[in-house]
């Protein structure tokens, strides 16, 4: 200690500044921060192969908890990450502040583009209250070997297998029946909490009505005398405006090896998870109006350079409009496709290289999806 000198400490990230009359005196301080886990969503719509059109952010409680345990979420261009304090001891990454067996991180996903669902091969007439739930308890593993956090593991991506109904601050079932009570409950499958209601019969019919801001949240499923009767993802009211769909990330000792990045020893391995979607693929529909050139009697559409497209000539149409369909679903792409033609019924081409469809102009018709492009001739 130097005596009768003035001193003091100025702080600032990563170092401290001890100034002793006009001596500066600087301290590094080292703090090391580990990606727990990343997650990334990969689009077949995209030359990339990642899609920028899904905010990642965490739900109001996971912010609370992120920052109780000292943790930093960082939202990327094509999801997020999740970093932790670490000390490097023998080599290792050893977590400061190591999450209690069960920690569950949970991320609302939202749409920053508004055709996302029209590029890509997803359920476009799914009820309204149903919203897409992934997890990191499973096993999936995609072909280049990264964790997947879909459910279907034929596929290996987004499916209405990933579907759950939605429910906020309250749920309601009725049930019929002839007996003169029912017990009716509400597992939450995920922090193992439970709500109860036994009820009399009125008039064969049995009206539940369960309090969700009671319980934690989560995954549950309501079961009548022990039998399930629905299941559903319960979210608090403030985080379902415009929610697309909910990433619960755990950690939990029994997680696959695969998906765990918390070691027995507190030792962290950044896992990069992955959420994979392809695009849509749709019949391309020439929608041609006849305006400046009467003789025409008849068009047709074909791309005959590169990989060959056909396309067939609807009949029926009225006077002066032709309806061109490609025979095959197109894949929908960032990457334009060139050289599909307009002939005349002369085979003079009125348009080298036709527009490919607006993503906007999508509509399902039985069992076939089309994308229509309006072209005025």
């Amino acid at each position: 200690m130097i005596p009768n000198l003035k001193w003091k400490h100025l702080q600032l990230p990563r170092l401290q500044f001890l100034i002793i009359k006009h001596v500066v005196y600087i301290v590094m301080i080292k703090i090391k921060y580990k990606a727990l886990f990343t997650l990334e969503f990969a689009h077949t719509f995209y030359k990339s192969g990642k899609s920028p059109d899904i905010i990642m952010q965490p739900s109001a409680k996971c912010s609370t908890l992120i920052a109780s345990l000292g943790l930093h979420f960082l939202p990327t261009a094509f999801g997020g990450k999740l970093f932790a304090k670490v000390d490097v001891v023998a080599g290792n990454d050893i977590i400061k502040n190591p999450l209690p067996d069960g920690t569950k991180f949970t991320f609302l996903l939202k749409l920053r583009n508004n055709l996302f669902e029209n590029i890509t091969n997803i359920n476009l007439i799914k009820p309204p209250s149903s919203h897409y739930y992934f997890n990191n308890r499973g096993n999936n593993m995609s072909a280049d070997n990264l964790p997947l956090l879909v459910a279907n593991t034929g596929s290996k991506i987004v499916s209405d297998a990933d579907l759950l109904p939605f429910a906020s601050g309250s749920f309601s079932s009725v049930q019929n029946s002839t007996a003169s009570t029912q017990s009716g409950q509400l597992n939450f499958i995920d922090s193992n909490e439970q709500l109860l209601q036994d009820l009399n019969n009125s008039n064969n019919l049995f009206n539940y009505s369960f309090d969700l801001n009671k319980a934690s949240g989560g995954r549950a499923s309501f079961l009548v005398d022990g039998t399930e009767k629905a299941s559903f993802y319960s979210l608090d009211p403030a985080d379902m405006s415009d929610v697309f769909g909910v990433v619960e990330i755990f950690f939990k000792t029994d997680l696959n090896g695969n998906y765990q990045f918390q070691g027995a020893d507190n030792s962290i391995t950044t896992v990069n998870y992955k959420i994979p979607f392809v695009n849509r693929a749709t019949k391309w529909r020439y929608i041609i109006t006849r305006k400046f050139n009467p003789a025409i009697t008849s068009v047709s559409v074909a791309k005959t350079n590169g990989s060959p497209i056909n396309f067939s000539l609807l009949g029926g149409s009225p006077d002066g409009t032709f309806i061109v369909t490609s025979n095959n679903a197109l894949p929908l792409s960032e990457e334009p496709v060139a050289g599909i033609k307009l002939s005349d019924n002369t085979n003079k081409v009125l348009i080298a290289n036709l527009p490919n469809p607006p993503l906007n102009l999508i509509k399902t018709e039985g069992a076939d999806t089309f994308s229509d492009i309006l072209i005025t001739i």
